[in-house]
């Protein structure tokens, strides 16, 4: 998370300057949308981490299925699919945005939920989106003049999206809460758990890369 941190602020200066800081906005459009592309590679591997031994046994029952061998998890780094299997395996896959806390009578501090729409469909359209600014065009083709004319009407967009994409992922990531389910008896990773361990994430209002953890009561 730390990285992700580091790579939204440093998006951010690039996207606010008032000269483009690579010398052409164009590269500095394609530096934002690497970060962006890299945050949500964070999200997914990080949620990874916490339904590990889950996920695991999920690639292990996709294998079987198929007549293959075991496969490996750790050797996975498709976001798209890694999202698409962890969404399968807990509704808590993705990080949950809070609000500010509140003290409670009691001496406890509640969190509400953020008014975002967070799923796995919308990290995987800004990883893929992110993804076709990271790659040159083939020149071979009779297209070649109009598909760079297009390119030109995608670039000129570019800026909007890219600030509603910072924007999200800051709502997404400043304050969340990270969840893990238990592992079930019947060794199903897909039967649904409860809560079993719970975080509280902080980026913190400093530009440092710090980010403060608290666990938290899962129930």
């Amino acid at each position: 998370m730390a990285d992700a941190k580091v790579r939204i602020l440093a998006a951010e200066r690039v996207l606010s300057a008032k000269r483009p800081r690579t010398g052409l906005a164009a590269l500095d459009m394609e530096f934002v949308y690497l970060q962006v592309r890299r945050v949500v590679e964070n999200i997914t591997f990080a949620s990874l981490v916490r339904e590990e031994r889950r996920y695991a046994a999920l690639r292990a029952i996709e294998q079987s299925t198929k007549q293959r061998g075991l496969a490996d998890p750790a050797k996975d780094w498709k976001a798209p699919d890694i999202l698409k299997r962890l969404i399968s395996l807990s509704p808590h896959a993705l990080p949950i945005p809070l609000k500010q806390g509140r003290n409670l009578s009691s001496g406890a501090v509640h969190f509400d939920r953020q008014d975002l729409e967070v799923n796995h469909a919308r990290l995987i359209d800004l990883y893929k989106r992110s993804g076709g600014f990271l790659h040159g065009t083939n020149p071979i083709g009779a297209d070649f003049a109009a598909d760079i004319e297009r390119q030109r009407e995608r670039y000129a967009a570019v800026p909007g999206e890219l600030r509603r994409a910072l924007e999200f992922l800051r709502k997404l990531l400043w304050w969340h809460a990270a969840i893990t389910l238990e592992t079930h008896g019947n060794n199903d990773p897909r039967t649904r758990g409860n809560p079993q361990s719970a975080w509280l994430v902080s980026f913190g209002p400093n530009p440092s890369p710090e980010v403060t953890l608290i666990q938290a009561d899962a129930s």
